[in-house]
């Protein structure tokens, strides 16, 4: 997107990207970039003392105030990119400061737990996320893609306003296979995508599950699928190593002692992109009952494939759904009789919605090509 976007404006930047080492297939993972002449490099982090930061702002003729014992840098066998005029971490998430020998921005996700503590394991409270908010407040510039984040960076992080930008939010739909309409009479299940962690919701979600077959006589199945769903299944072998984790053994007993969700709701667990896509196509529609987190593009991806979301209604997913013109019903994840009832509405009105989804072609214009240029003006005024 950086590199796209200063070549529309006439400006072209050399742009590096820089992985960790051993995490990729480089000549897979990153073809597209290659082809596109950009160089990907492989790094790992070293951890340098406050004296080595302090020799190399000398060679650099510049000084700055050091105030930690220890810092990272990138290194890569080369020149630990430093012809760099500038370094972006795409994540605010690292494990201590980063050495100040070149400016750098972060890209931060969210900050979860400001909302939900348990995300961290108690005795790391206050301590786990310390290093994600030095490595924000230290950088140059934060730049977020919801507005709620970006309030959240300032408020909750302390990072100046000046200094923190909202990103223009692209949706790149390309990678999901082509699917087939599908007979109105077939959309006898709901789609639940998901993951183990607290903010998911899911004790509050199986109790508004029970609640909706049992009170509200729902007709609908479910199926929860994503990375690591499975381990919420009872029946998912490996227990051993999930005992310490409070959140999925209480949603595991939610199934085991309800007759009516170990009857009604099907664990897919990580699926193929064909089958990912099929099963939107055929869904009545997306469940997504979340506490909060920076929004998912699952809602972008089920109205690609034709499938309308019943959505918690929380800021980062309302601006999802404004920014990509995206028809959603919301509720209240907190509600466990909210839920229920948002089900049960939702049986008769999701072919209503099915009919006002964005074409293809219009979510389509949210491609991050389209939004290059934007991408790149933002990039300009950070460093003006």
């Amino acid at each position: 997107m950086i590199s796209k976007g200063s070549q529309h404006d006439g400006t072209p930047c050399r742009v590096r990207v820089a992985v960790l080492a051993g995490e990729y297939d480089l000549e897979t993972a990153f073809a597209d970039l290659v082809n596109d002449g950009i160089e990907v490099r492989e790094f790992s982090w070293r951890t340098i003392s406050r004296k080595e930061v302090a020799a190399i702002k000398r060679n650099q003729s510049e000084s700055a105030e050091l105030d930690f014992d220890q810092y990272q840098i990138p290194e890569d066998g080369i020149d630990n990119c430093s012809d760099s005029d500038c370094w972006f971490i795409v994540s605010d998430r690292l494990a201590m400061p980063l050495a100040p020998v070149k400016p750098y921005i972060v890209f931060a996700t969210d900050y979860i737990q400001r909302y939900i503590p348990s995300i961290f394991p108690k005795s790391g409270w206050g301590d786990i996320d310390h290093s994600f908010l030095l490595a924000a407040r230290l950088a140059s510039a934060v730049i977020t893609t919801t507005p709620q984040t970006m309030l959240d960076a300032i408020s909750y992080a302390g990072i100046p306003a000046s200094k923190v930008h909202l990103a223009p939010m692209d949706f790149d739909p390309t990678w999901l296979p082509a699917t087939e309409t599908v007979q109105e009479q077939k959309r006898s299940y709901i789609v639940w995508p998901t993951n183990p962690a607290p903010h998911k919701n899911h004790s509050r979600a199986f109790d508004a599950l029970i609640r909706y077959y049992e009170e509200k006589e729902g007709s609908l199945d479910v199926k929860i699928l994503g990375p690591n769903s499975r381990w919420l299944d009872p029946k998912f072998g490996g227990k051993s190593h999930l005992t310490g984790n409070d959140h999925v053994m209480d949603a595991r007993a939610k199934i085991t002692e309800s007759r009516v969700l170990r009857n009604r709701v099907r664990f897919e667990g990580e699926i193929s992109d064909e089958r990912y896509a099929q099963t939107l196509a055929g869904a009545a529609f997306l469940w997504h009952p979340t506490l909060i987190d920076n929004g998912t593009f699952a809602v972008a991806e089920a109205a690609w494939c034709g499938c309308p979301s019943l959505v918690s209604g929380y800021p980062q997913m309302r601006y999802i759904g404004e920014r990509f013109a995206i028809p959603m019903e919301f509720f209240s994840a907190l509600s466990v009789e909210g839920m229920a009832s948002a089900l049960k509405s939702m049986e008769t009105k999701s072919d209503e919605i099915r009919l006002k989804l964005p074409t293809r072609e219009a979510l389509s214009k949210h491609s991050w090509q389209h939004y290059a240029t934007d991408y790149w003006g933002m990039l300009n005024r950070i460093f003006a």
